[in-house]
């Protein structure tokens, strides 16, 4: 389901009318739900170590050296050069002076650091993305915007998530009559897209109502 649809879906929800398109939108509180869809979709991928948000780079560190710029933001879940998982250490000036070297890694300024003259060998990176949206044509992006894009939360997650979720949110008072009902689809799919993700974490996916 693309933005366009979750939106009209919050709306009727609501007992709102629909939409045409994004373009006749005036009303402050349409913003606002789009607003909130957004916030909904991002609270719920940042709260868990989703197994669908994980991305590898590979990288040549014959043409790198041992300081490399990240193009991404989120965090890195693993390094592994030649096969062989690195070991995190926080201290990355160590690294650049030569005062630690061997099977360490550090991140600083945005940029993996490894051990003072590394100039061979093949390098993995396993992060979590944080873009959590795809526009209409499959490229990633950091949020919905336009009608088309999508959340990265797979079907038919995704539908029950962000429609209740947001409907939370936009009341957000549990003495409203439709709270209990939002309230137990919204848990019932995030249990539902658990199991579908299982996980070793001690932190569960949440939502706030502020």
């Amino acid at each position: 389901m693309n933005y366009f649809e979750i939106f009209n879906k919050v709306l009727m929800e609501l007992n709102y009318r629909p939409v045409q398109n994004f373009e006749n939108i005036y009303k402050t509180e349409h913003r606002k739900i789009l607003d909130l869809i957004n916030r909904v979709n991002n609270e719920v991928l940042a709260s868990y170590g989703w197994p669908f948000l994980e991305r590898k780079l590979y990288l040549d560190l014959s043409l790198l050296g041992n300081t490399y710029e990240l193009p991404f933001d989120g965090p890195i879940i693993a390094v592994y050069k030649d096969n062989k998982r690195l070991k995190f250490v926080s201290t990355a000036h160590k690294l650049l002076s030569g005062e630690l070297s061997g099977d360490y890694y550090s991140v600083s300024e945005n940029s993996l650091i490894l051990e003072k003259g590394v100039n061979k060998g093949d390098c993995t990176l396993i992060f979590e993305t944080t873009n959590y949206a795809t526009d209409e044509f499959g490229g990633v992006i950091k949020q919905m915007t336009e009608e088309g894009d999508a959340s990265v939360l797979p079907m038919p997650f995704a539908e029950h998530i962000l429609v209740y979720g947001t409907c939370l949110k936009v009341k957000a008072n549990p003495s409203y009559p439709k709270f209990g009902f939002w309230n137990t689809m919204y848990v019932q799919a995030l249990r539902n897209l658990l199991q579908k993700s299982p996980q070793t974490n001690e932190c569960e996916p949440f939502i706030s109502l502020s």
